[in-house]
């Protein structure tokens, strides 16, 4: 199958759609994915922050950056206007331990945070992003040597896609995806399982909505 660029017809929300609010901890790369699913049904918008190379990517400095943009009681001028009726706000971050062992009580931190708060939600891959790329493809954990290094899943993801994953036109796997890192997934508390991720909840967020533009795009490009 040839999966061609910008498959979606680009389509404006309508006043009543739902709103995903996204914030990544990767710069470049999470961004870039998400941007994908961006403005592709009348149904849905997604907002995707762009983090600048000054900001705290931090799984804190995350969650201050989502409270300083999100609508609330305490916050009368933010980014964007949140209705918690039905919009939702997505944190996504890495499980790559850094240099002060300090992610683990930040990663507890954000998730108790979110379980407090309506339509907040926190998801995280172990040890990185590209975990989930890799399920668009295949079906089970891989075995690679130091599986826990975010390098080596880099490489994985590269190899994998002819020309590595490309944010154009791979994302269309995300029923994949979502299949197969469930079927994978092993979380204690808040510890994911290495080669584990739990962005399919976020997939399946938009999943809910876009499947049938999916579909439909899909069998069009085989």
């Amino acid at each position: 199958m040839i999966l061609k660029s910008w498959l979606f017809e680009r389509q404006l929300p309508t006043r009543e759609a739902k709103s995903l609010f996204i914030f990544c901890e990767g710069r470049k790369r999470e961004y870039q994915y998400f941007h994908y699913f961006k403005e592709i049904d009348s149904r849905i918008n997604i907002e995707i922050y762009k983090l600048d190379s000054t900001e705290n990517n931090s799984p804190n400095g995350l969650l201050e950056i989502a409270q300083k943009s999100i609508k609330s009681k305490d916050n009368k001028h933010p980014k964007y206007d949140f209705h918690e009726e039905i919009d939702e706000v997505w944190l996504v971050f890495d499980t790559d331990k850094d240099n002060f062992n300090s992610r683990e009580k930040q990663i507890s931190n954000i998730y108790s945070k979110c379980e407090k708060m309506k339509n907040w939600f926190a998801v995280q891959s172990n040890p990185c992003f590209e975990v989930w790329l890799y399920y668009h493809s295949k079906e089970t954990i891989p075995k690679i040597h130091d599986i826990e290094k975010c390098s080596n899943w880099k490489e994985l993801v590269d190899r994998i896609f002819s020309g590595g994953f490309d944010s154009r036109k791979h994302p269309i796997l995300l029923n994949t995806a979502i299949t197969n890192s469930k079927t994978n997934f092993k979380k204690n508390n808040h510890q994911l399982e290495i080669g584990t991720t739990e962005v399919f909840l976020l997939g399946e967020s938009i999943n809910n909505i876009v499947s049938d533009k999916i579909k439909k795009t899909f069998s069009q490009n085989k």
